[in-house]
């Protein structure tokens, strides 16, 4: 439709004032178009309540939803009873036949429209062409957040520094570091790969760094405990980096998050705890029951890709679900992600925010596990810590920008047939 056409329709309205306090208000379609109408409902509107119907959904819908209780979602194909109790339409769809069936039953029902792609179908005209994607922010106030916690983190960094300095000469360090050259053998550079592979699958995938350093690390001969909490202490570094990187691209749900904190963290010190106390005792019982636990969770990963699509549902019981997520994730080394991460999804909650959440929630969870291992445990194995967590730190930032936009589907096989295939190795190798 060219801009004479659009004006001739534009010429017939008559310049009046729509109430749109409390609105019920429909918009049929999920993509761009359906974007800038909900940032201009919410900017002219905000109390009017907003019901998005579309297959496709586009994700800055979704993160709207997250702070804006008055909009929902139903990620489906438009149906007649969408309209029930609606006062205004708007149709967002390219399909001028689905368009034109959509404004006749609305009309049919008394319901003004508005469709922006087809002026002939409007009862009431309105111009959204300003409105920019950066609007969101008025709604998020992510951007001045995310400023203000880079420069609180660098803050803080620059007075650690400080402070090392009073208790550190520079000869002392630069002895340091030419002793710690010297002791690096090749396992180091093997650590920063799968810190790096590992911290990249997670990051992506919400799920898979203590899962895949743990298989790697059991193939390896390290002891239970000491892989556990080499696995912490690395993972307390690429979580942190992984889940600042989300939260400065927008991914985090905070009202998600403060649910999974405190009980994951309870049941990671109580995972950590039995662990310390109990495996140097009884290695050859836990060890192949730890890689049948791998081998369930490589199966999950597939069975999850396979899977329907659910509907988004009121999530229960989170904070159980965070419990026991904390506690394998310290007891076997890996399962934060597997079982928090598949879980949600599983409900339907969008993958982006998800994998976001449970990249930042991951922070506190293995920062608390460390600890309490340095408590029962001490800090050993440093060559196998520090390469993961130069590997990790390396791949946070690459795959926090790349969430969403890789073949997920292939990835998460490719995870999954991994897991299973390192975890029937160390099964092999314990019956034998």
């Amino acid at each position: 439709m060219n801009s004479q056409e659009g004006s001739k329709y534009i010429a017939q309205y008559l310049p009046v004032f729509l109430n749109m306090v409390d609105r019920k208000i429909l918009i049929v379609g999920g993509g761009e178009l359906a974007f800038e109408q909900v940032l201009y409902i919410l900017e002219n509107a905000p109390n009017s309540e907003i019901l998005v119907v579309g297959e496709q959904i586009d994700d800055r819908i979704e993160e709207l939803r997250e702070v804006c209780a008055n909009l929902s979602i139903a990620q489906k194909s438009f149906e007649k009873t969408d309209l029930e109790n609606q006062e205004l339409v708007f149709i967002t769809l390219k399909d001028t036949l689905q368009t034109k069936q959509i404004a006749k039953e609305a009309k049919n029902r008394g319901i003004l429209i508005n469709t922006p792609l087809y002026p002939e179908f409007n009862d009431f005209y309105i111009q959204v062409d300003d409105v920019q994607s950066s609007d969101i922010q008025n709604y998020t106030g992510s951007h001045w957040k995310k400023i203000a916690f880079t420069s609180i983190a660098a803050f803080f960094i620059l007075i650690l520094g400080n402070i090392l300095n009073l208790f550190i000469s520079y000869d002392e360090f630069s002895t340091g570091i030419k002793w710690l050259v010297g002791e690096i053998d090749g396992l180091f550079y093997w650590m920063i790969l799968i810190g790096f592979v590992a911290q990249l699958i997670d990051g992506l995938l919400g799920m898979g760094y203590g899962l895949t350093s743990t298989a790697a690390l059991l193939s390896a001969g390290v002891p239970l405990p000491a892989i556990s909490g080499s696995i912490h202490t690395a993972e307390m570094f690429s979580s942190g980096a992984s889940g600042l990187s989300h939260y400065k691209f927008g991914n985090v749900n905070k009202k998600l998050l403060k649910f999974l904190i405190i009980p994951g963290v309870i049941g990671a010190v109580s995972g950590a705890v039995l662990l310390s106390m109990f495996s140097l005792e009884y290695t050859h019982i836990i060890k192949p029951i730890l890689a049948f636990y791998t081998f369930l969770l490589g199966v999950r990963i597939l069975v999850r890709v396979f899977g329907k699509k659910k509907e988004s549902k009121k999530l229960k019981n989170v904070g159980w679900l965070a419990f026991f997520g904390g506690f394998l994730d310290s007891f076997a080394g890996g399962g934060w992600g597997p079982l928090v991460t598949t879980t949600l999804i599983s409900k339907g909650k969008t993958p982006r925010f998800v994998i976001g959440t449970v990249s930042l929630s991951e922070f506190f969870i293995t920062f608390a596990s460390a600890l309490t291992f340095f408590a029962f445990l001490g800090l050993s194995h440093w060559q196998v810590i520090l390469g993961l967590v130069l590997g990790g730190m390396l791949a946070a930032p690459l795959a926090a920008k790349l969430a969403g936009k890789l073949p997920t589907k292939a990835m998460f096989i490719g995870v999954g047939v991994l897991v299973i295939l390192w975890s029937l190795n160390i099964l092999v190798k314990s019956i034998l």
